[in-house]
C-alpha cells in the first residue's frame, strides 16, 4: 500500500513517514497542492492531507482531489478541533480527519479502517457503470465519451445519490481554481450528460431530475 503525505512542514512529514513505514506502508511526498496533484500520478492508496496550507488549503484540494476520483480515500490532518472544520472537511470529500497532535498507533488504526471501508465503491446503476480502473463511462457495454468535466459532474452523481446539488455546488467542486466566475456553464454540461447517456439508450430522465429553482439531484433507483 502507498500513501501520499501532503504536509507543508517537513519535520511533520518525517515524524508521519516513520508511523507508516514502521507498519509496512511505502510512501510518497509533497508540501503544496501544485506537488499534490502531480503526486497522483504515482497512484497513492490513500492520501494524508493537511488542511493548514499556504495557498491552497487542504480542504479545497480535498475537493478537487475527490471530483478526479471519488474513491480515492483522503484523511484530513489538522490542527483544530472545531466542529466547523470537521464539518467542512467531511462535506468537501474527506473520509476522517485526524487532529494533530496525535498518537501513531491512533493514525495507523484510522488509515486501516479507511483503507478497509473504500474497497467497495457503487458507481453502477444496473448497466450503467463508471469504471474506476480505466476512467470510461460503459453503458450495456457501450462506452459513452464524454469531456472530462461533464465526467466529473457525472461521477459526482453517482458517487452522492439522492444528494441536491445546487449549480455554484457542482461548479465550486469541478471547477474549484477556475478564472472564469459563470456556474451556468454547468448547465451546457448538464445537457451532455443527457444527450449523451441518451443517445445511448440509458433512461436519463428517469434518473437525473431537475429540482427547479434548487439545482440537479441523481435519483438512487429508477421512478416509474
Amino acid at each position: 500500500m502507498k500513501i501520499l503525505i501532503v504536509d507543508d512542514e517537513e519535520k511533520m512529514r518525517h515524524l508521519i513517514r516513520l508511523f507508516l513505514e514502521s507498519d509496512g506502508y511505502a510512501c510518497i511526498e509533497a508540501n503544496d497542492a501544485d506537488s499534490a496533484l502531480d503526486k497522483i500520478e504515482e497512484r497513492p492508496d490513500l492520501i494524508l492531507l493537511d488542511i493548514m496550507m499556504p495557498e491552497v488549503d487542504g480542504i479545497s484540494l480535498c475537493r478537487q482531489l475527490k471530483t478526479m476520483d471519488p474513491a480515492l480515500p483522503i484523511v484530513l490532518l489538522t490542527a483544530r478541533s472545531d466542529n466547523e472544520t470537521t464539518i467542512q472537511g467531511l462535506d468537501a470529500g474527506a473520509d476522517d480527519y485526524v487532529t494533530k497532535p496525535f498518537d501513531g498507533n491512533v493514525l495507523l488504526a484510522r488509515i486501516r479502517a479507511v483503507l478497509r471501508r473504500s474497497r467497495v465503491v457503487n458507481l453502477q446503476y444496473g448497466p450503467l457503470r463508471y469504471d474506476e480502473e480505466s476512467g470510461r463511462i460503459l453503458y450495456e457495454e457501450q462506452e459513452i465519451i464524454l469531456t472530462p468535466k461533464a465526467t466529473a459532474i457525472l461521477k459526482l452523481f453517482l458517487q452522492h445519490p439522492n444528494r441536491l446539488f445546487n449549480r455554484l455546488d457542482l461548479y465550486d467542486l469541478v471547477w474549484p481554481y477556475s478564472a472564469e466566475s459563470d456556474p451556468r456553464t454547468v448547465d451546457a454540461h448538464i445537457r451532455m450528460i443527457r444527450e449523451k447517456l441518451g443517445d445511448a439508450g440509458f433512461p436519463i430522465d428517469d434518473y437525473l431530475k431537475t429540482v427547479w429553482g434548487r439545482g440537479y439531484r441523481w435519483t438512487e433507483e429508477r421512478s416509474g
